[in-house]
């Protein structure tokens, strides 16, 4: 019996190493660092007009990463709004939606249902070709990426981040 108790002990200390090992890396796969640059990217804005990131070199960026569909994205917007509008930061807010990809609406679509909006703060990109989505290895949505001065991408994560998240994600 006593066997079998100390073979059930370090059956658990074997499951909770195993279990935090897990937790470290799967932490880790959300949060990715350092990885390329978003220098030369083209995109286009909400009037169809070409837009290059390389317009914002010069100041940190932060990018959400959002689709029409996405519930916590949406509800999200506000403090995007309101952040974007806030002239004390030391940073460019923009916001980058894929028509067509991951489940979005095709562009026409998109641009018609968010012009419908009231978000006059917000910068929005269209990234048709999905090539944001690829530097950046962006798996879902809301995502987030910091880009630093140059457009060489910091760090992505995944999820809602609020106002002081961003900020503090941002210095």
């Amino acid at each position: 019996m006593e066997a079998i108790n100390n073979l059930s002990k370090k059956g658990c200390i074997f499951m909770k190493k195993l279990i935090t090992i897990l937790t470290i890396m799967l932490g880790f796969s959300m949060t990715s660092f350092g990885s390329g640059t978003l220098q030369g990217v083209q995109l286009k804005d909400i009037n169809n007009k070409t837009v290059s990131l390389d317009k914002y070199k010069g100041k940190k960026v932060y990018i959400k990463m959002w689709a029409s569909w996405c519930p916590i994205c949406l509800s999200g917007l506000n403090e995007i709004n309101s952040l974007s509008a806030d002239k004390n930061k030391n940073f460019t807010v923009i916001t980058i939606v894929s028509p067509g990809l991951k489940g979005e609406k095709p562009t026409d679509k998109f641009i018609q249902w968010y012009k419908g909006l009231n978000y006059r703060n917000i910068t929005v990109l269209l990234d048709e070709k999905g090539t944001v989505i690829k530097r950046a290895k962006i798996l879902g949505y809301p995502s987030n990426i910091i880009l630093d001065s140059n457009l060489n991408i910091i760090s992505t994560s995944q999820g809602h981040m609020n106002i002081e998240q961003i900020k503090g994600a941002v210095k």
